[in-house]
């Protein structure tokens, strides 16, 4: 791609359409006799300055010519990186210089610095698709919890639901169940899961009569979903309140008592580069911070993550003022999902429902809020555990994946990969359906190797509430000015 230009809103890439000169042609034989190695001396080393961006077969592309293609249309993002001699497709591209140049495609680069928990990809009728992450922000074995992901799939020709659990980042990954929820139920209603597992149904979502954040309306950005929109928590005029809230507004006629939050999101990639940046002021450290904070109480690592902002923390107006519904933990950047939280109107007597979105300086992305009064619709639900479970090697796991006895299957290496198979019963009622739903359990480390000193009067800051969302907003402004990695100096 040459002349790269990303869309004002930030959400389509346009580029031309050039041919690869001899020196990048390396990557597509993978590496030297298929071996993924290169010679330092040749120009075989350009493949370690290549970013690669795979989107599905279009048939448009013409060389020569201009071409754009949203960034939600990008499926795998590569780097390649030197690793003790032997070069690999890795996920993670260490200390990117975001210049003026290049700033056009700081989104793309932020993708290939992404740090987050395991992929979870499922065979949906024609191949296996990436379908998202589990267990988001669970860096810490204290942090380990069950997760809740909403899968399409469809049955192999065996007759088998079929997934696939990955590690494709720098980290090492523990599973210690992965169950399969398959929940029939009718056509007309759609199944949704909150934050504990809990199933609820959806039939007549209705949007907010207003969606606004400092007074601005937003609603053209959350009323649509998978219209490449969102609200990305991106407001810069409330630098002082450490954070951004959208405020969402809600007729209430009939005065209900309870109701069903329907919320399509996930959180950012610029989160992670954010992180990723704070991370990094350890330096060599970097190891016995960990080592230390895999021993703090899971209760102080909570806090702290709240005071940062970091969970999406969702508040109701009343009578008594803003009263706290639920802090949604990290879900991680691949993917949007779908989730119900459920809102207790118990204490409501106006016909006015005012709830607010409040999280860290783009640290979340809204594609769809609506709220949904109706009583959740009979369902049966089928828990099925692994038929068979067989890793990267050949290895069968499937005992470390059917009960939640802290045996975990563990994937400490990029490429690790386990292929899940589970028995599956077809619904026979023409007017039901299934929804799948992955219930999993674990927690993930992350690998650093960072060479630097550790820059104390950087991290201290950290310390203080709301400061990685101040840093945050300051990374933006600074990166809108082209002097990122200043910044861990200051």
């Amino acid at each position: 791609m040459n002349n790269i230009l990303l869309s004002d809103d930030k959400k389509t890439i346009t580029c031309k359409i050039d041919t690869l000169s001899d020196a990048h042609l390396l990557h597509l034989r993978n590496g030297r006799g298929g071996h993924e190695r290169y010679k330092a001396s040749k120009s075989e080393a350009a493949v370690l300055n290549e970013v690669h961006l795979y989107i599905a077969t279009d048939t448009s592309v013409r060389l020569g010519n201009n071409y754009s293609f949203g960034i939600d249309k990008i499926e795998k993002i590569e780097v390649i990186e030197k690793n003790k001699g032997k070069t690999t497709a890795s996920y993670v591209l260490g200390g990117v210089a975001i210049t003026a140049s290049i700033f056009a495609i700081v989104v793309v680069i932020i993708a290939a610095t992404k740090s987050s928990c395991p992929f979870v990809s499922a065979y949906d009728g024609t191949s296996m698709k990436l379908q998202g992450e589990i267990y988001g922000g669970a860096i810490y074995p204290q942090l380990c919890r069950n997760d809740y992901l909403k899968l399409n799939m469809a049955p192999t020709e065996s007759g088998k639901l079929q997934l696939q659990i990955s590690n494709e980042l720098k980290e090492k990954q523990f599973t210690d169940v992965a169950e399969l929820m398959v929940i029939t139920h009718k056509k007309d209603v759609t199944i949704a899961a909150d934050e504990n597992g809990n199933l609820h149904s959806i039939s007549n979502p209705i949007l907010p009569s207003s969606a606004t954040v400092a007074g601005k309306d937003v609603m053209t950005l959350i009323k649509n979903q998978n219209d490449n929109l969102s609200f990305n928590f991106d407001d810069t005029s409330n630098s002082g309140e450490n954070n951004n809230t959208l405020h969402l507004s809600f007729e209430n006629p009939l005065k209900k008592k309870s109701a069903k939050l329907v919320l399509r999101l996930k959180n950012s990639y610029w989160l992670d580069m954010v992180y990723g940046k704070f991370t990094q002021g350890f330096g060599k450290y970097y190891s016995k911070f960990i080592q230390k904070q895999s021993s703090t109480p899971i209760e102080k690592l909570q806090q702290w993550k709240k005071e940062q902002h970091l969970p999406l923390q969702i508040s109701l107006q009343t009578e008594q003022g803003w009263q706290e519904q639920q802090n949604l933990t990290l879900v991680g950047p691949v993917a949007t999902r779908e989730m119900a939280i459920p809102i207790d109107l118990g204490n409501m007597k106006d016909d006015k429902i005012n709830l607010q979105l409040n999280a860290g300086f783009m640290f979340w992305e809204i594609d769809y809020a609506a709220i949904d009064f109706s009583d959740d619709a009979d369902i049966h639900v089928s828990k099925l555990l692994p038929l068979n479970a067989i890793d990267e090697k050949g290895n069968d796991v499937t005992q470390l994946l059917s009960k939640e006895d802290g045996n975990y299957l563990e994937q400490p290496e990029i490429g690790d990969a386990t292929v899940i198979n589970y028995d599956y019963t077809p619904v026979k009622d023409s007017s039901k359906t299934q929804t799948f739903i992955l219930h999993a359990k674990g927690y993930y480390e992350h690998v650093r190797e960072y060479t630097n000193a550790a820059n104390i009067s950087f991290l201290k800051q950290f310390r203080q509430p709301g400061a990685m969302s101040d840093f945050s907003m300051r990374l933006y402004k600074q990166a809108m000015n082209a002097d990122v990695n200043a910044l861990v100096k200051k």
